[in-house]
């Protein structure tokens, strides 16, 4: 972060501010950005960027920023939208959007900031699309003078009226642990009127004093609002259940008046991630008797409270519920599917669920091979493994930390060890204190 704090003072002195402008309206414009809405793959994307390089189109940013938001969808080729934004000539506002914006909700953090600070330097003046996603990367950076220093510029740019902006600062102070600097501007977006001083930043700001155990202004504020939306009593229970509060996150429960899909779901997951699997089942199917229909998280939810608790007959019930109900079968879901048959120690199910999934990404093949692992499959593991990078999907730090319990709990010390120089040298994964300890 030392280079970081070279950079960002040379902000100030930059040229004057590049008005963005498209290249005007092509022919084909708009059937090329229909085709890369409509692409589900990233070889499709490649087929159509072979296609606008071809028809001269490459030029267009309009079609360009689609391209590069379309392939950032795609786990693990950000690497790609990369390359397409390198190859573009004087990349404008929109494009510098489109690509911090990837890198951010790709977790790539680090180059989030680094484009943003290029774009800087390019002269090319931010707006309120480009600020809530560097500021969501300064707090998973968990780097606060950096967030002060964009506030800063945030000042200069005469953007802090703007309520996404607005919520996305106080959401990066609170998230850094700067809860002063949190509180002081929501107490100042009052002089904006009531509209400023929205539900969201309330619920942002509650959560923040919640996660450092200070109650009482979490509750202060949450009584001092004029009025008390689900979601904002959703925010503080699910304050409380992080902290480990969970008789105080039950009585608040107990006093709603009118609760939702997301409150029950806030529950649900609430006990599962303070231990009490129990409790997180029985609430699931109470929230059934009273007639609220589960979405997806809270599928996924009381799935990994299944296989936490080994609880299989429940999951296949569960299971039961989603195909007689008509739920896809989407990623989370079957990736929690799998890994709920597997830690009941039913591979033959977890298999199946996984042979069905058509499209498997990272979290779905480390629950089968995970699955494996945990029940003594090793060579089923290592062929999960070779499969996964047949697909050209890359193993991480959770997966190999799978394949090494595989080779651990088979014996095959060699093995282990063999992999565990591969994670290294091969691909760069530096060893954490329970990659050692297998």
């Amino acid at each position: 972060m030392k280079a970081l704090r070279l950079l960002f003072p040379n902000t100030t002195k930059r040229s004057p501010a590049k008005k963005p402008s498209f290249a005007p309206l092509f022919t084909d414009e708009t059937q090329f950005i229909s085709l890369i809405h409509a692409s589900k793959s990233i070889k499709h994307l490649q087929q159509i960027h072979a296609q606008i390089i071809l028809h001269q189109q490459f030029s267009n940013t309009r079609i360009v920023t689609q391209l590069i938001s379309s392939s950032s969808f795609q786990k693990n080729f950000i690497n790609y939208a990369l390359s397409i934004f390198r190859h573009s000539k004087n990349p404008n506002l929109f494009l510098f959007n489109s690509l911090i914006r990837a890198l951010a909700d790709n977790s790539y953090y680090m180059s989030s900031i680094s484009y943003f600070l290029l774009m800087l330097r390019s002269g090319i003046r931010p707006n309120s699309l480009t600020f809530p996603f560097v500021l969501k990367s300064t707090s998973a950076l968990q780097e606060g003078w950096l967030g002060m220093e964009i506030h800063t510029e945030i000042l200069k740019l005469g953007l802090l009226h703007d309520r996404f902006v607005l919520l996305n600062l106080v959401d990066m102070y609170a998230k850094v642990g700067l809860l002063d600097s949190a509180s002081q501007l929501f107490d100042e977006s009052s002089q904006w009127g009531e509209d400023a001083r929205s539900t969201l930043l309330c619920n942002v700001l509650i959560n923040g004093f919640c996660k450092v155990g200070n109650w009482g202004k979490a509750v202060e504020l949450f009584e001092g609002m004029p009025e008390k939306y689900v979601s904002t009593w959703s925010s503080l229970i699910n304050g409380l259940m992080e902290a480990g509060e969970i008789n105080k996150a039950m009585d608040l429960w107990i006093s709603m008046e009118e609760r939702d899909v997301v409150s029950w779901t806030t529950m649900i997951h609430g006990f599962s991630q303070n231990g009490h699997q129990e409790k997180a089942l029985s609430m699931f199917f109470k929230m059934l008797e009273e007639g609220v229909k589960p979405n997806d998280h809270t599928i996924v939810c009381v799935l990994l409270a299944c296989a936490k608790a080994g609880a299989l007959e429940t999951g296949v019930r569960i299971h039961d519920y989603i195909l007689n109900n008509g739920l896809t079968l989407k990623k989370g879901i079957t990736s929690a599917l799998v890994e709920m048959y597997a830690k009941c120690g039913s591979i033959e199910n977890a298999s199946h669920v996984f042979d069905i999934t058509e499209d498997k990404d990272l979290r779905t093949w480390s629950a089968m091979i995970w699955g494996c692992a945990i029940n003594g499959y090793l060579h089923k593991a290592l062929e999960f493994f070779n499969k996964m990078k047949s697909t050209g999907i890359k193993p991480d730090g959770v997966v190999f930390l799978a394949i090494l319990t595989a080779c651990s709990h088979a014996g095959n010390i060699q093995k282990g060890l063999d992999f565990f120089e591969k994670m290294k040298k091969e691909y760069s994964i530096v060893p954490t204190m329970k990659h050692y300890a297998m």
